[in-house]
């Protein structure tokens, strides 16, 4: 056998040292210019976002500043015309009715020090201290760009603290000369509002004033009152807004560097500047800094390893191909004579010949040549004769022959080998055939697989519980289907074989389409289609398919899932998900959501807060109570069909929106209708809803639904009767709760710390003018002095729950006070407690009561307590109960403001009582108001009458004591007889008239 040319080129080595050198050089610079870049951005970056930081926080400085004076000026424009009327009106008692106003409008402002009218020249003309220089700066005082506010230069008080005075002029009047209102704003609250802001460490917020005086400082968030009164550099406001100024300044006042921005005043003549340290800005610069060169660095030191490992593979690339380069040419013998054997048979000898390639190949041990019979041994016994055959075949014929048979080798393992050969004739005119011998083992073992697999998809196939087919990619026949599609479809196999994808699809083959003209790898996405069975009946099957290639042709592989249930589980999810289950309605998320879209800009948002429906629920049953809920629902979807959406939140209220505004009106009455119209039952009753209304809007400012919804909510909330009434949200609302939220949490604090205080009115005897009692008047006292009327904080306590803790507080105090008068000689000056209907009702009165009496260490009998008519009208058995105990105990019952709470005769009769006060509202000009006196005369007749004493409250005027002197009222309190004063002036107030 003739064997290849050995002949070969020399190899290269694959690589080199001098190449990657090159390459990391490069590599370097290029690392070089990025990480220098990047280090120079990422500082530029960081500077540009604190200058960004520090405008923020000088703007937001400024506005809260703003807010702040806008609110001042407007209390002094307010002061401006009560002052002016008052000194047109009433000149003579102008001062004091000024001084008094003045007075209301500082307590509710605590960041002013104080308020005066002045004079030209800064003297006083109200109570409080002038202003010496007032006539030397209001001439050139600054003020704002659209504002008649002046300022004044800052000064220290006596106490050390800082003012702003600001002042304002009123018009001129007749005969008089300029006058001014001054108002002294404390630094304090400017120093406030820098306080506490996220400046960073040694991050700083400042407010320049007129003169660029320094007002308020903080540094790291933390107020510097020392430094206020410096004067600093800085532009004047008329720059800073002509030309805003951010920049990297060192200061003037610690010689730190910062990013400063400044911010004037819209209005005023103020200045708010914000500087961020521009070290601790660069702090995480100066890291980044770091890592680059340590990346830098570490570059170049794996770069000198891998020049270092280069260096040794080259050297061993060299030593390995120079033993290549000696084993190629048996290399090349290996490869040429791979799994091919030559062999020859001379005819008239009958013995094969063969090289030693076929005897190492096929495990023939060492011999080159057999006879043809000792060949044959090695042959599989199965495929001996067929072999045999053909080759007699071919002697007798002298044509070619191949045939693929097994050889088993001397150790009992088979090789697959395809036999090929012909007679020939040599030179000397002898024959002989000759052939080769190939393995073709790994072909018929990949056969085999083939086959193996061909079976097992088969298998799969057919068995698999899902719906699979084939069809051709371009006439869309079926080519094969499993079982489980027939019995989905109910077809037959062969039914299926002679029908198209289009027969299953009722829509025609829009949706089979896709499945053709969806080329893959793998399976494409999963599309949902309708398909169609034998009888009749549709289904909705999850399609998944794939580009296979099957009998030689494009085909399809599909798999057709049946989804029907699944897909009408998931819309049950869905709605369920999106409705309310008891009314059918949207829930509210899903209004919310709806509402988001867009589409109906101007919505208006209706809370319907319903009423009566938990008495229903707890005396007939739930399922009645969802009865008359389900027939409001229908009502009100009814409704939205006409005018928007309606959703229901659980437990009782519903949220409507009308999607157009300028129907508003008629959706509003029609809502009204819809609840206010009786509910019948089965059983022939009417259920009848009462229900509040809130309305808020969508202005176009961008507010989400959810957030309208909540105004709508709390303006429903707001509204303190049951009635179709209908409650607009509008901001002083919002504002009002906030006040109200932080009022309440101020009393709570205020009932836990002990700040209340009781004074004592007395109420005296008409016949003789003696004290009678005192009535003990809680009040909230205020660090300026001041005093919050009760009028503002009671209401609020009996709303929030609190006053069951303050009344219980009264009692406590009441009774010390009366033990405090018995010690003084008065034990015969009882002391009079109003009491709420909550603290009566919800608490334990009697018990309180016992209790504190025993702590001071008087008898019940010296309190006397006065409660209102609500207290019997809203549950009169438990009212009259408790009543019942005091009575018992030997305390005396007033009935308060009678007249007022419609209160029931047939109740009246029956309470415990020992004495009835007339309300303020009917003694009120009862000298020469003829109703007014019809009225007090007729009910004086009717507690003397029940035997009781007859007290009139709130008398001012000396006729209106006058009169009821003459129509027999029994005892009389009010500003014209004392004042509540605390109890040491109320004593001395008892002591005087027993004297007189």
């Amino acid at each position: 056998m003739e064997r290849p040319d050995s002949r070969h080129r020399p190899l290269q080595p694959v690589v080199q040292a001098r190449t990657v050198l090159g390459f990391g050089l490069l590599l370097a610079l290029a690392l070089a210019i990025g990480l220098g870049y990047w280090v120079v951005s990422d500082r530029r970056h960081r500077l540009d976002a604190a200058e960004r930081q520090s405008q923020a926080l000088a703007a937001g400085v400024g506005r809260v500043i703003n807010l702040e004076l806008r609110n001042i000026e407007r209390a002094m424009h307010g002061i401006a015309g009560d002052a002016q009327q008052l000194l047109e009106t009433v000149p003579e008692q102008a001062s004091a009715l000024i001084s008094e106003s003045i007075a209301g409008v500082v307590s509710r402002h605590r960041e002013i020090h104080s308020i005066v009218l002045v004079a030209a020249n800064g003297v006083a003309l109200t109570d409080g201290p002038g202003e010496p220089g007032f006539g030397d700066w209001i001439g050139r005082a600054p003020h704002g760009p659209d504002t008649r506010l002046q300022f004044g230069p800052a000064y220290a008080l006596a106490d050390g603290r800082w003012v702003l005075p600001l002042a304002l002029a009123m018009p001129a009047g007749r005969g008089a000369g300029q006058r001014w209102i001054l108002a002294r704003l404390l630094t304090d609250e400017l120093q406030s509002m820098t306080a506490g802001l996220d400046s960073g460490r040694d991050g700083v917020v400042s407010v320049i004033g007129p003169g660029n005086i320094l007002l308020a400082r903080s540094l790291d968030g933390t107020a510097r009152p020392e430094l206020v009164g410096r004067q600093v550099a800085v532009p004047s406001p008329q720059e800073l807004r002509q030309r805003p100024e951010v920049a990297q300044h060192a200061s003037q006042v610690d010689g730190l560097r910062r990013v400063v921005a400044g911010h004037a005043l819209v209005h005023y003549p103020l200045q708010a500047w914000a500087g961020l340290s521009t070290r601790q800005v660069l702090l995480p610069w100066y890291r980044f800094v770091a890592i680059a060169v340590m990346l830098y660095l570490l570059y170049w030191a794996l770069l000198l390893v891998m020049l270092r490992a280069v260096g040794r593979v080259d050297r061993a690339q060299r030593d390995i191909l120079e033993q290549l380069q000696r084993n190629t040419e048996h290399l090349r013998l290996a490869q040429y004579t791979g799994k091919v054997g030559a062999w020859a048979m001379e005819q008239h000898t009958r013995e094969l010949v063969w090289g030693g390639d076929i005897s190492a190949m096929f495990g023939l041990g060492q011999a080159h040549s057999s006879s043809l019979r000792l060949f044959g041994r090695h042959v599989h016994p199965h495929d001996r004769r067929m072999l045999a055959r053909r080759f007699a075949s071919a002697w007798r014929s002298h044509s070619a022959f191949s045939s693929e048979f097994r050889l088993v080798a001397d150790d009992g393992t088979e090789r697959w080998v395809v036999g090929r050969g012909g007679v020939v004739q040599d030179q000397a005119g002898r024959q002989r055939m000759t052939g080769t011998l190939v393995d073709i083992s790994e072909r018929m073992e990949a056969m085999s697989r083939v086959s193996d697999a061909e079976r097992q998809f088969r298998l799969i196939f057919d068995r698999n519980p899902l719906p699979f087919w084939v069809h051709d990619a371009h006439s869309l026949r079926f080519l094969e289907v499993n079982r489980a599609a027939t019995v989905q479809y109910g077809f037959s196999r062969e039914e299926l074989l002679t029908m198209e994808l289009g027969d299953l699809c009722p829509g025609g083959l829009p949706d089979a389409s896709g499945l053709v003209e969806d080329p893959a790898a793998g399976f494409d996405a999963a599309h949902v289609s309708q398909h169609r069975r034998k009888d009749g009946s549709t289904l909705q099957v999850r399609v998944y398919g794939s580009e296979i290639r099957f009998g030689g042709r494009d085909a399809r592989l599909v798999l057709a899932e049946d989804v029907s249930e699944r897909l009408e589980y998931e819309k049950e999810l869905a709605y369920r998900a999106r409705h309310d289950q008891t009314t059918g309605l949207i829930n509210v998320q899903t209004l919310s959501d709806r509402l988001d879209q867009g589409q109906h800009p101007g919505y208006q948002v209706v809370y319907l807060q319903l009423r009566g429906l938990q008495p229903i629920r707890d005396s007939l049953g739930r399922e009645t109570a969802d009865d008359v809920l389900r027939t409001l629902a229908a009502r009100l979807q009814q409704w939205a069909d006409d005018f928007g959406l309606a959703a229901h939140q659980p437990d009782e209220d519903f949220v409507l929106a009308i999607l157009h505004p300028q129907r508003s009106s008629a959706a509003l009455e029609a809502a009204i209708e819809a609840v206010r119209e009786p509910i019948g039952q089965g059983d022939g009753s009417m259920q009848r809803l009462d229900a509040r209304f809130g309305l808020a809007q969508d202005d176009g400012s961008g507010q989400r639904a959810e957030r309208i919804i909540d105004n709508a909510a709390l303006a429903a909330h707001a509204l303190e009767t049951a009635a179709f009434e209908i409650s607009r949200y509008d901001g002083a609302l919002a504002r009002g709760y906030s006040e109200r939220l932080r009022m309440a949490a101020r009393l709570r604090a205020a009932i836990e710390q002990d700040e209340f205080e009781l004074h004592f009115q007395p109420i005296l005897r008409l016949a003789d003018g003696s004290v009678a009692a005192l009535e003990a008047l809680v009040r909230w006292p205020q660090r300026d002095g001041t005093y919050i009327p009760p009028g503002d904080f009671i209401p609020l306590c009996e709303d929030t729950g609190l006053i069951v803790p303050l009344g219980n507080w009264i009692l406590r105090r009441a009774a010390q006070a009366q033990a405090w008068l018995q010690r003084q000689g008065c034990q015969d000056l009882p002391v009079a407690v109003n009491v709420s209907a909550i603290q009566m009702l919800q608490g334990d009165l009697p018990g309180e009561l016992e209790a504190a009496c025993l702590q001071a260490g008087i008898a019940p009998h010296a309190l006397h307590m006065e409660l209102t008519e609500s207290v019997v009208m809203n549950r009169p058995e438990q009212g009259m109960a408790a009543m019942q105990r005091l009575r018992e105990a030997g305390v005396c019952i007033s009935l308060d403001d009678f007249g007022t709470g419609f209160s029931s005769m047939s109740y009246l009769r029956h309470l415990p009582l020992s004495s009835i006060k007339l309300d303020r509202a009917f003694i009120c000009d009862v000298d020469r108001d003829e109703r007014n006196a019809s009225i007090c005369s007729a009910l004086l007749m009717l507690g003397h009458s029940l035997g009781l004493v007859m007290i009139a409250e709130g008398v001012e005027r000396p006729e209106e004591l006058e009169w009821l002197r003459r129509h027999g009222c029994d005892q009389v309190q009010g500003f014209l007889l004392g004042r509540p004063q605390p109890l040491e002036s109320a004593l001395l107030r008892v002591r005087g008239v027993a004297s007189h």
